[in-house]
C-alpha cells in the first residue's frame, strides 16, 4: 500500500493561501508551477512547520499534524533545496553527512570507517565526489546532490527543491533529475517548484498549478504537455505571439555590428567572440559558468584582457561608460538609491544629455508630470523607503529608458520570476527594442530569454561554441525554455 507523507486540506491563511489542497505520496515526485508567487512561501512555511491556520488541516505521514483549531509550534521533517545551502563550507563531505546532523552523539570519530560509509552512500547515487574533500570547492551540482543525500541520511520523508534552474548550470539539470529520481525510488517525495512548466514536466510525476494562494488544477502523467499549460497561460501566449512582436523581430538590422568582443582572453574566457547589432538582443547561454562573471568584470572595466579588444561603436569601454546600462541580479541594491527621491533616481545617469539638470527643477518637474500617468504620484516621493519590489523595479526600468544606452547587459532576468512578471520583463525588453537599444542577456539557463531574443549563442569552456537564428529555435529541440512563435 502506497503511504501518503503530506496533506493540506483546504488550508487557508488570508491574503496568502486560498482552501489550498495538495496531497503527496511516499516516493513522488510533484510539480508546483506558480502562475504568480503569491504564497509559495507561506506555503512553504506551513509544510515545514506547524504555522497557525485560518482554516484548514495538515496531515504528516498519516497523523493530523495542523489545523485551524489548534497550532502547535513543530519543525517537521521536512529539507528544503534552495540557493542558500545548509552545508558547512569548512568541513569535509563525510563530514557534512554523518557529523552536522542531528542524533549524532559519539565523542571519538574513526575517520576511516567514516570516509569508507560515505564512499559506499555517494557511489550509490552517482555522486563522484571524495569524501574528505572540503564543501566550499564542490560544484554547485554537487553540493545538492549532497543535501540530497543527506536527507537520506536523516530519514527525511520529503524534500522540497525550489527554483534550482535559476543557479545551477543548464548542464546539470538532467544528472540531477536523474538523482532525484532514483531517491524517489527509495521511499523518499519531492514538491519540485519552478517558474517553467518545461523544466518541471521533465522530473515530476505530476504537477499543481498556482495562482494568487490558490490551486487551479492538478496534473496527471497524461496532461504534463504544452498544450495544456495554455489553456492556462492564454494572456501570456496570446502577449508574446502577437503581430506587433513579429515584426519588430522580423525587421532588418544595421549591418556593421554597433558591440564587438573580438578574440578576448582573460581568466576562464578562451578566445570569446560576440558580436551584436543596433536595436539587436542576443541571448548567452553560459552552459558550463565559464563566461558570466568574467565578461561582466570586462564590461564594467574592473579589468582588461589579456588579450583582444573589446568596443561598442568602434570604441573602447572605459570605467562607468554611460553607453552601457547593467541589470544585475539584485538590481534595486545595486543600481537605486533609497535615501534619493523617485525622480533623482530614474535621472541619475541623465546629467551629461540635460544640461543644468541638477540646478533647474523645472525641468524634472515637467518630467515627473510626464512619468506621472505611468508611475502615478510615486513619482513626486522624496524617498524610496515607502515603496514595494514592483514600484522600485519600475523606478529601476524608467531609469534605463530615461539613460537609453547603446547597449544593456542584462544577468539571469527572468529565472527569478513568476509568469505574470515574465510577461512585464518581455514587454520592457521589446520596448527597449523599439529605441534601438542593443540588448545581451547572460544566463545560465533559458526560461522565456528566446521570447525576445534575436538569436541565442552557447557558450562553453570561456568560448561560443553554436549560433542560432530566430528562425531556428524550433530545432533547439534539446533546450529548455519557451519558444516563440514567430
Amino acid at each position: 500500500m502506497i503511504k501518503e507523507v503530506i496533506r493540506l486540506e483546504k488550508v487557508s491563511i488570508p491574503p496568502y493561501l486560498n482552501e489550498i489542497t495538495l496531497h503527496i505520496k511516499e516516493g513522488e515526485i510533484v510539480g508546483l508551477l506558480p502562475l504568480n508567487n503569491l504564497g509559495i512561501d507561506k506555503l512553504i512555511e506551513v509544510i515545514c512547520n506547524d504555522t497557525r491556520l485560518h482554516y484548514g488541516y495538515v496531515f504528516f505521514n498519516g497523523e493530523r499534524i495542523n489545523d485551524y483549531l489548534i497550532s502547535k509550534p513543530k519543525k517537521n521533517n521536512v529539507v528544503i533545496i534552495d540557493k542558500e545551502s545548509t552545508l558547512i563550507d569548512s568541513l569535509s563531505v563525510a563530514e557534512n553527512l554523518f557529523v552536522i546532523r542531528k542524533g549524532f552523539s559519539k565523542h571519538l570519530i574513526n575517520k576511516k570507517m567514516l570516509n569508507q560509509q560515505t564512499e559506499i552512500l555517494l557511489k550509490n547515487f552517482d555522486l563522484d565526489i571524495k569524501a574528505d574533500t572540503i564543501v566550499k570547492i564542490l560544484a554547485p551540482y554537487q553540493k545538492i546532490g549532497l543535501e540530497l543525500i543527506k536527507a537520506k541520511v536523516v530519514y527525511t520523508k520529503l524534500v522540497i527543491v525550489k527554483n534550482i534552474s535559476s543557479f545551477l548550470l543548464g548542464d546539470d539539470l538532467a544528472p540531477l533529475h536523474k538523482l532525484i529520481k532514483k531517491m524517489s525510488k527509495s521511499g523518499i517525495s519531492f514538491l519540485y517548484i519552478c517558474n517553467h512548466h518545461q523544466e518541471a514536466f521533465l522530473v515530476c510525476d505530476r504537477c499543481y498549478l498556482m495562482k494568487e494562494g490558490h490551486m487551479v488544477k492538478n496534473l496527471f502523467q497524461n496532461e504534463l504537455r504544452d498544450d495544456v499549460i495554455k489553456k492556462f497561460s492564454y494572456v501570456f501566449e496570446n502577449k508574446v505571439a502577437s503581430k506587433e512582436r513579429k515584426e519588430l523581430y522580423d525587421r532588418e538590422l544595421d549591418k556593421k555590428p554597433l558591440f564587438e568582443v573580438k578574440n578576448v582572453y582573460y581568466k576562464t574566457l578562451n578566445n570569446l567572440n560576440i558580436s551584436i547589432h543596433k536595436g539587436e538582443t542576443t541571448v548567452l547561454l553560459d552552459s558550463d559558468n565559464s563566461i558570466i562573471m568574467n565578461l561582466l568584470t570586462l564590461l564594467k572595466k574592473r579589468d582588461v584582457p589579456n588579450k583582444g579588444t573589446i568596443q561598442l561603436d568602434s570604441k573602447c569601454l572605459v570605467k562607468g561608460d554611460r553607453r552601457v546600462a547593467f541589470l544585475d541580479k539584485n538590481p534595486i541594491e545595486s543600481s537605486l538609491f533609497l535615501s534619493m527621491s523617485v525622480m533623482d533616481n530614474i535621472l541619475f545617469c541623465d546629467d551629461h544629455k540635460l544640461k543644468n539638470i541638477w540646478f533647474d527643477h523645472r525641468i524634472e518637474k515637467a518630467l515627473a508630470k510626464t512619468l506621472e500617468k505611468e508611475l502615478g504620484e510615486i513619482v513626486y516621493h522624496k524617498d524610496l523607503y515607502s515603496l514595494d519590489e514592483n514600484q522600485l523595479n519600475q523606478i529601476f526600468h524608467q531609469k534605463i529608458i530615461f539613460q537609453k544606452p547603446q547597449l544593456f547587459v542584462l544577468v539571469q532576468p527572468f529565472s527569478p520570476l513568476d509568469m505574470y512578471q515574465r510577461l512585464k520583463n518581455i514587454e520592457y525588453l521589446d520596448r527597449l527594442k523599439k529605441m534601438n537599444i542593443s540588448i545581451l542577456i547572460i544566463t545560465l539557463s533559458l526560461s522565456d530569454s528566446l521570447q525576445v531574443a534575436d538569436n541565442l549563442i552557447i557558450g562553453k569552456e570561456g568560448k561560443i561554441i553554436n549560433k542560432y537564428e530566430r528562425n531556428e529555435f524550433f530545432d533547439l529541440t534539446y533546450l529548455h525554455g519557451s519558444i516563440p512563435e514567430n
